[in-house]
């Protein structure tokens, strides 16, 4: 059986289109529906029922992605997990080609193409019908908040982590590769995304952002479970640059020469990645370098509990 564990807050519509879509989607398969409610003050609980849905509301009132997919995965029957957003469309014949592919390939989960629409003012204004890139079945090099997966992989790497505000999945993914688990990522439809174009957050709205938090928050999940190196492995290319940076920053006590090492060290920082079509790449780097430490200061373990409703 697939047990579908969908998580929202205030998704409205959203949540009902996108239970209606896993209805469609999975059609004759054995399945169930899970709804974990992030403190909803609309009416979101009443929707997820209306469609059969399970529903669990957690009790943290400043919630996680992790920790609804971690309620989730905890009340789910299935041998099968798909976890899917409130903003999500599941697109039909991906299940049925996910099971196949972890039956002939022994895959311990799978994800595929996701495209995203954005929207405003009930208009799409720009699409990525390509999220990931996926144009070949491969290894995947990381996802999103949709995955299918065993139940049995996932309990064996210790589940999702609900103590971060972002980079979940990251985090996950890390202790799933060190647990010798495989996702692979397959050129098949597997979701829509469907969200709003971004108002404009400011210089500071976008250097502390929830997910430049979550980086750090991120290596201190790992920390906690004492995967920190698998983790940082995952990241290597991102910890590698950090490192270059704080380099930097010891270069910059150490004279004219050391003031002209830094510099020759950025640029070629900001060659490799422009060379790649990255610019956003590298700004992010910078970002992340002064956002990072932030994060490990903000960690805290959230409350598991939930209830039934």
């Amino acid at each position: 059986m697939i047990s579908v564990i969908v998580i929202g807050k205030n998704e409205g519509e959203r949540l009902s289109a996108c239970l209606r879509s896993v209805q469609d989607a999975l059609g004759v398969l054995a399945h169930e529906v899970l709804y974990v409610d992030s403190c909803s003050t609309d009416n979101s609980i009443e929707r997820a029922h209306e469609l059969g849905a399970r529903c669990y509301l957690l009790a943290e009132p400043r919630t996680t992605a992790g920790l609804g997919r971690f309620v989730g995965a905890k009340e789910a029957r299935g041998e099968y997990l798909l976890f899917l957003d409130g903003d999500m469309l599941l697109c039909p014949g991906f299940s049925e080609r996910a099971m196949m592919a972890m039956a002939s390939g022994g895959y311990d989960g799978v994800c595929g193409i996701r495209e995203d629409l954005y929207l405003c003012d009930g208009q799409v204004v720009s699409r990525n019908a390509n999220y990931f890139g996926c144009t070949r079945e491969r290894i995947a090099p990381e996802f999103g908040g949709a995955l299918f997966i065993s139940a049995e992989a996932l309990s064996c790497c210790g589940g999702w982590s609900a103590d971060t505000v972002a980079c979940e999945e990251a985090e996950l993914y890390a202790r799933l590769k060190d647990a010798g688990c495989r996702i692979v990522e397959i050129p098949v439809p597997m979701i829509t995304h469907v969200d709003g174009v971004r108002n404009q957050r400011g210089i500071w709205g976008v250097i502390f952002s929830r997910r430049r938090l979550g980086e750090g928050q991120a290596f201190r999940c790992a920390l906690a479970r004492g995967k920190a190196r698998a983790y940082v492995r995952h990241e290597r290319a991102k910890f590698a640059l950090y490192a270059l940076d704080w380099l930097c920053v010891l270069l910059l006590f150490a004279g004219i020469f050391g003031l002209l090492a830094c510099c020759l060290i950025q640029s070629m920082q900001m060659g490799l990645l422009l060379s790649r079509g990255r610019v956003r790449a590298f700004v992010s780097q910078k970002l992340f370098f002064f956002a990072f430490p932030l994060g490990l200061c903000t960690y805290r373990v959230r409350s598991r509990a939930y209830a039934a409703v």
